[in-house]
């Protein structure tokens, strides 16, 4: 059986399709394989045991994606990965790699993801593989990679994310928030993409990021920010534009700090419902266009309450179950 047909033979019975005599010829030749070509080179010996514990990984990996039939089938014969490892070691090294012999060479690397998702009233720090730093805020979904791979350091984000990326030149970061991706090499910026809102807003603190639209798969260059700059992405009409941000009424929520400048009720709420959690109501609707000014740090949700009580005139009470705040009801005396 030449090395062709051998890595076919593998594949095919990793894949579960192997027929009952293929497997067995695969497990004999496999086992005679193994025996002839024990002796390793001092070249080879050196870089043995981690080369063959990779591929085994990455063969245990092929393994855990089948249907649990499947599964069961292959561990029927416990030493076959083993043996199959040893051999495919074998002929990676005497052929110059696995990926070169013509059968998984164009089949890229698995990618193992991991998803982290905020509630109302939460927030996460998550550091990635490569140390850099991204603060989740509420109402948020965030998947990203165990460990980078293939040059690029890409997440995916829905909600908003404060990011302090750490500087590699050689695997930019990109982060998808629908049909924008935000690219840099080492810097701190804000990405806010909620579902419900009606843009996307990238804001940059530090460095500077490159900020592309996706359309029909196409990647189109948007802008390039500097700090200070923030691009507010308007999604039904795919047209952005940019103006310069106050830093704690972008990316103060991180740090507990909420500051609205002149801003209407409804959006105020908006922002103290991801923060504290709870429903933010008006009786009288035509008070949700009443703007007000104020700066909260770190301040309670009872102190937020009364605040705008004060500034508003309402009066306000609260709505309970099982003993928990729900909701806060404003209403006119």
């Amino acid at each position: 059986m030449n090395n062709h047909d051998f890595l076919k033979l593998v594949d095919k019975y990793l894949r579960g399709e192997c027929l009952p005599d293929e497997e067995l010829l695969l497990e004999k030749y496999l086992e005679s394989f193994q025996n002839e070509n024990t002796n390793w080179n001092e070249n080879e010996l050196d870089n043995k045991q981690l080369t063959e514990e990779k591929i085994y990984s990455e063969v245990m990996q092929k393994i855990r994606n089948k249907e649990k039939n499947v599964i069961q089938r292959i561990f029927y014969s416990p030493n076959l990965i083993k043996i199959a490892a040893s051999i495919i070691l074998f002929i990676s090294l005497a052929t110059g790699g696995l990926y070169f012999s013509g059968i998984f060479k164009d089949r890229p690397a698995v990618i193992a993801w991991n998803e982290t998702e905020t509630l109302m009233g939460e927030k996460n720090i998550i550091t990635l593989a490569d140390n850099s730093v991204i603060t989740l805020n509420a109402d948020s979904k965030l998947k990203y990679p165990r460990s980078f791979l293939n040059g690029k350091r890409e997440i995916y984000l829905e909600g908003e994310a404060y990011f302090e990326i750490q500087h590699d030149t050689s695997k930019p970061f990109i982060v998808h928030t629908g049909d924008l991706s935000t690219t840099v090499l080492g810097t701190k910026f804000n990405v806010s993409a909620f579902a419900a809102d009606k843009d996307i807003s990238v804001s940059l603190v530090e460095g500077s990021v490159k900020v592309s639209k996706i359309e029909a798969g196409v990647e189109e260059n948007i802008v390039l920010l500097q700090p200070a700059q923030q691009l507010l992405f308007d999604k039904e009409k795919k047209l952005g534009k940019i103006e310069l941000f106050d830093d704690q009424e972008t990316v103060g929520w991180k740090d507990d700090i909420l500051k609205f400048d002149n801003q209407p009720l409804v959006k105020i709420f908006v922002v103290l419902e991801r923060r504290f959690g709870i429903k933010f109501e008006v009786t009288d609707k035509s008070y949700y266009n009443r703007k007000i000014t104020a700066n909260f740090q770190k301040e309670t949700l009872w102190t937020v309450t009364e605040v705008i009580r004060k500034l508003t005139g309402l009066q306000y009470k609260t709505i309970k179950e099982n003993n928990e705040t729900k909701r806060i009801v404003f209403y006119k005396k």
